[in-house]
């Protein structure tokens, strides 16, 4: 504090945290009167400062880091926590000599109680028509709004190879443009994508769909050497979650690690039987 402080002097105290500015201005008061009101009042702002840097952390934790679930064959919904986001498997998109079939698999409709439910389908032997992907998928969505439940979007789990992306990129274009606006399209994305994809092919998938999942395990195992996957995500220019085993003991270190990238948006769990 300036000292002495004369009737006419002008007192700032400037207090910076994140960018909140804070600036006290006293004039014409002595010394000795205003130092009290002066801790008074600091003591209170920084009360309140406190008061919303927790409730600031509290909603940063619970919104930028959604845990959501896989319910694949074998698993039912009450596998996973009450109210959580769920991905439900509903069967296979086969691609074989040129004919089209979809195998149903998974969970029948019935009454489930998610705030975010998305349908999932496997596809195999080459992509699929994307007309035929669209089709099936309104198909089943009508018979979940039977029971009734309202279904957020779409998602393909597809194993692209690296040096077909931009074949894909072009696919998921075609399903973005077919798929009616009110669903979301999610994609699955394996870690050699993050490794070695074209930047710009890469920005063409973000651009079509609304979210990435990258899953860094493989059947029952986590896939080899996943902390080169771990680092390669660290610096990934684009959203992002990541799939994880929900029994791996590596979970939280690879969350944390993470979390210093801006650009990761959280993990969806592949629940696992007898585990």
């Amino acid at each position: 504090l300036p000292h002495p402080l004369s009737s006419n002097t002008y007192l700032r105290y400037l207090v910076q945290p994140h960018n909140c500015l804070c600036v006290i201005q006293i004039t014409r008061v002595k010394a000795l009167r205003c130092l009290p009101i002066l801790t008074k009042i600091l003591a209170a702002a920084t009360a309140l400062f406190s008061l919303w840097l927790i409730g600031h952390n509290r909603e940063y934790t619970q919104s930028a880091y959604p845990t959501s679930y896989w319910i694949w064959a074998g698993i039912t919904a009450n596998d996973a926590p009450a109210n959580s986001e769920l991905y439900v498997y509903q069967g296979v998109i086969h691609n074989k000599d040129g004919g089209l079939v979809y195998e149903r698999k998974g969970l029948y409709p019935h009454p489930i109680k998610s705030p975010k439910l998305y349908l999932s389908y496997r596809i195999e032997g080459g992509l699929p028509d994307s007309q035929f992907t669209i089709k099936t998928f309104e198909s089943t969505v009508e018979k979940w709004k039977r029971h009734p439940v309202a279904v957020s979007g779409l998602q393909l789990d597809f194993d692209s190879p690296t040096s077909k992306l931009l074949i894909y990129s072009n696919f998921l274009r075609e399903i973005r443009q077919k798929l009616p606006e009110q669903y979301e399209l999610s994609i699955t994305g394996l870690g050699d994508w993050a490794l070695y994809g074209d930047e710009q092919v890469m920005k063409s998938i973000s651009k079509h769909t609304d979210e990435m999942i990258f899953q860094l395990y493989q059947g029952r195992k986590e896939i080899p050497d996943v902390e080169t996957y771990i680092n390669a995500l660290k610096k990934y220019p684009l959203p992002y979650r990541i799939g994880l085993l929900v029994a791996s003991p590596n979970n939280q270190k690879y969350i944390s690690l993470l979390r210093q990238s801006h650009q990761f948006k959280g993990v969806v769990y592949f629940i696992q039987k007898g585990l």
